[in-house]
Parts: structure tokens; sequence; C-alpha cells
């Protein structure tokens, strides 16, 4: 280990131990593909999110222009690679994340030595979590949460540049990859570019005009979605799901016998009976007839695929009617949502693995998978969601933390107080230097918002959207490893 110091040892790629961990990395995606683990990429074709390939190869612009249900940058992406590349988009796509994870690679170990970490433990800690199987089940998953964990990692060596030496110039990069965070997914709201643009600005008083100058082009990219979408649609907001997730947490989590109650004394709008998202004739009566807009992405009801338009006009009007809806629950049946909540964090601490969009990639490696759940997660044993429920129903309660990832619900939150611990050390005492201070305080940020938003605003997939943040949870805790290891050598002494 190396010794304490404010000075990171410099990265290069003169460095063995980077050139190790892309060893590694290289090496592990072979064997991965040897064993039979593969790019899913008929998810393009299936997932809801996705806007209808068709259309994004013929009238792509048109397409996520008037994109309301999630925000555009992630369908804009699958577009461009199905138009250049019609027959092997999959592989593109593919190849894209592939470079993603090297990069990845690379920007994790550089995070943990700007936090003072010794190069060995930042390389093997990198190893460890970029050649897990979670990770590789991620990379070769075509949703959005490989380039949000990429783009994290790229604001984190962003914000450490701009805080060695603060400038417009980088100040404008910093920004930009939150711009894209916001654009790629709801959960990086607005609130959350402004309130890290004011967190800056107050950390930075003599660099407070170059700090304000590089945010502001895109803060107005921001703006322009939120601003088109309530020119257009009537929100201002980057999603138009809200109130889809908020079913989730409230009239989903009733029985079916609270529902009817609940409706039949008139509590409860009689939107609750019907599970979202349904198929768009389920809500003729709540919304009437739709105007057809000559609009393909927002007047088809069914994709070319077979599968259901989420972006038709029908849930845009149905969304504030299950918004509605879930604030009744949350009135006259608030138990719904505290059963929401508790699904919500078991799930936040299942591994990575745990999904089922997985199973064909974790058939492909079932015994290296269950290793590395018992050995680096904690979770002793295994069902299905279905026999999770069935084993709450039989009076199970206490054995079901057995089936999460045990360890993870121990460390993840000793990683948080911990690093909290040494931020309000490094403040008082400044044992860091600013940059390191501000990189730390931007890690523990993100773990803390995506964990808060994920877990209060929707249930059952957590794991999924804890991943982004799982090489900071990894970064954060070398920092802690290697703080000890230095306060206990220099008691030895």
């Amino acid at each position: 280990m190396q010794r304490e110091s404010t000075a990171p040892h410099p990265v290069s790629f003169r460095d063995p131990c980077l050139w190790f961990v892309l060893g590694a990395f290289t090496v592990s995606r072979v064997l991965y593909a040897l064993a039979g683990v593969r790019f899913q990429t008929g998810l393009l074709a299936s997932n809801f999110q996705f806007l209808d390939l068709a259309l994004l190869k013929t009238r792509l612009l048109e397409s996520v222009y008037y994109c309301h249900m999630h925000p555009p940058l992630f369908n804009l992406f699958v577009g461009l690679l199905v138009k250049l590349f019609p027959a092997h988009y999959g592989l593109a796509q593919h190849v894209v994340y592939a470079l993603g994870g090297a990069l990845a690679s690379v920007l994790l170990y550089g995070v943990m030595i700007k936090l003072l970490v010794a190069p060995k433990l930042a390389a093997v800690l990198t190893i460890v979590f970029v050649t897990a199987p979670g990770c590789v089940f991620y990379e070769d998953f075509p949703m959005y949460e490989y380039p949000i964990m990429v783009l994290l990692l790229v604001a984190s060596a962003l914000l450490y540049r701009l805080l060695e030496q603060p400038g417009a110039g980088r100040a404008f990069w910093f920004f930009l990859a939150l711009a894209l965070l916001c654009l790629l997914r709801s959960i990086f709201h607005l609130g959350y570019f402004v309130l890290i643009a004011i967190a800056l600005a107050v950390w930075l008083p003599k660099a407070r005009r170059a700090v304000l100058i590089g945010c502001l082009a895109p803060l107005i990219l921001v703006l322009a979605l939120y601003a088109k979408n309530w020119v257009v649609f009537g929100m201002f907001s980057s999603s138009s799901w809200l109130g889809i997730n908020m079913a989730s947490c409230t009239t989903h989590q009733l029985t079916p016998q609270e529902k009817e109650s609940l409706v039949k004394s008139g509590e409860v709008s009689s939107i609750a009976l019907i599970e979202p998202p349904s198929a768009v004739a389920d809500y003729a009566p709540y919304v009437g007839a739709v105007p057809h807009t000559g609009i393909p992405v927002l007047d088809e009801a069914v994709k070319s695929t077979g599968g259901g338009n989420f972006n038709n006009l029908t849930y845009l009007r149905v969304d504030p009617l299950y918004r509605r809806a879930a604030m009744q629950v949350l009135r006259h049946r608030p138990v719904a949502y505290l059963r929401s909540v508790l699904i919500a964090w078991f799930c936040y601490f299942l591994p990575p693995t745990d999904y089922f969009q997985f199973g064909p990639n974790r058939e492909a490696i079932p015994g290296l998978e269950r290793l590395y759940n018992r050995v680096l997660y904690g979770q002793f044993r295994e069902t299905s969601r279905k026999g999770l429920r069935a084993l709450l129903a039989e009076g199970h309660a206490l054995s079901l933390p057995l089936y999460t990832g045990t360890f993870l619900m121990v460390l993840l939150p000793l990683i948080l107080v911990g690093t909290l611990v040494c931020l309000i050390r490094d403040c008082r005492k400044r044992t860091a230097t600013l940059a390191q201070t501000g990189l730390t305080a931007f890690l523990w940020f993100n773990t803390v918002w995506i964990m808060g938003v994920s877990n209060f605003l929707a249930s059952f997939e957590n794991n999924r959207y804890r991943f982004p943040t799982d090489p900071l949870y990894v970064a954060l805790l070398a920092m802690l490893i290697q703080r000890t290891w230095v306060a206990w050598g220099a008691r030895q002494r």
C-alpha cells in the first residue's frame, strides 16, 4: 500500500497496473463469449422502452422528436445504429458497449488513483468489478444502464479536472456529460443538473463565473427538451411516465380485494383496476377517442414487431389519471406504498445478475454466476420473484434476506456512512485536496440520488437501477480500505 499523500499516482498507458486491468478485461470477454454469453439484440425489438425499429429506420428524427415516454437520446442512439447498420445494428451496439466497458475500466482505475488508492489495490478491485458476470451481462444488455455507468465515470473524471484547474472549457465538458445523462434517462432530472451547478458555483467562489459560463450551453440543451415537451405535449418534463411509475408503487401494490373495495367506495378512481401499461383500447372509456395526428410514433397502437407502442398519445393522456389514483391510494391506503418501498429495498440489494431478462446468459454460466452471487454478494438462496411472493405468503418473511445480497445489505450502507464521515473530516481538517474532496462528494451524491429516486419511485427492478452506481461504490470502498490501512499503519509506528 502507498503511504498517505495528497498527490495521486500519475495514471498513463505506461502504468503496468493499467495494462493488467485492460488485459483482464479483454481476456474475460473472450472467455465469456466462448462460454456462450451473448449480446441480447432481440430486446431492441421487444422491450417497451424502444420506439418501433421500423420508424427509427425510416422516420428517425420525427420519431425521436415526438418521443414523450422517455428522454430521447437513447432512442436516437439506437436509431442511428439501425440506419447505419440495418443488418447488423445489434453487433454495432455490442461493439460500442464493449468499447465503453474498456473505457469504464480505465476510468474506474483512474478515479481510485485520484482518491489516493494504491495502484495494486485499485487494479485488483477494478478487475473484480469489470470481469464479474454482472458487469458482463449489462454490457450484453442493450438498455441504458451501461451507458449511464460509463457517463457517470466520465463525469467523475471531468469533475476532477475541473476542480484541479477551474475554467469555462473544463466546466463545459463536465456539464455536457451531465446533460447527456439528463437526455438519457428521466431519473437525471433538470433539478439534478441545477443542484450540481449551484453546488459547484458555491464550492468554487473564485471560479464561479467560469462554472456558470461553462454550464450555460449544456443547461440550454436540457431546457430545450423540457421546453419542447411543454409546447408539444403540455408537460414540463423529460418523461410522461411519472403516473405509471407512481401506479407501480401504489395501485399495483393493492390486493384485488383492496382495489375493488376502494373503487367501489369511490375513494380511488376505477382506472386503478387497469394494470399499467395496458393496451390502448383498454383506456378508451377514460380518455375517449384520441385524435389522429398523422405521426406514426404517436398514432400506432402496436409496433411493427407486435409489441405495444407505449409512446402512443393515449398514454400521455392516461398519465395524469394514474397520478391522481396514486395520490388517492396514498391518502386512503398508505400501506400499499409501504409494501412498494420494502420490495424496492429488497430488490436494490439483489446481485446485479438476478434479473429476469438475463435468463439465456445466466444459463450459459450457472456455476460461475452462483459462485459470484454467494461469495461477493451473499445471496445464499435463490428463487424467482413468484417464489419470493409464495415464501412471503407462507410466512417465511424472516428467511427472505437470504434470497437477496446479504453482504450488500451491510456493506453498501457502511460505504455511504464511512464516506460521509471522511467527507466531513476532509472539509474540517483539509486532509485532502479540493479536487479529491469534490470527487468523493460527487461519487457519494450520485449513489444516494439514484438510490433514493429509484427506491421511492419504483419497485421490482431496483438492482438494475443500482447497477450504474456499482463502480462508484467500488471506488468509495477502495478509498475507505486505503485510508483504514494507512491509519492502521500509522498506529503501528
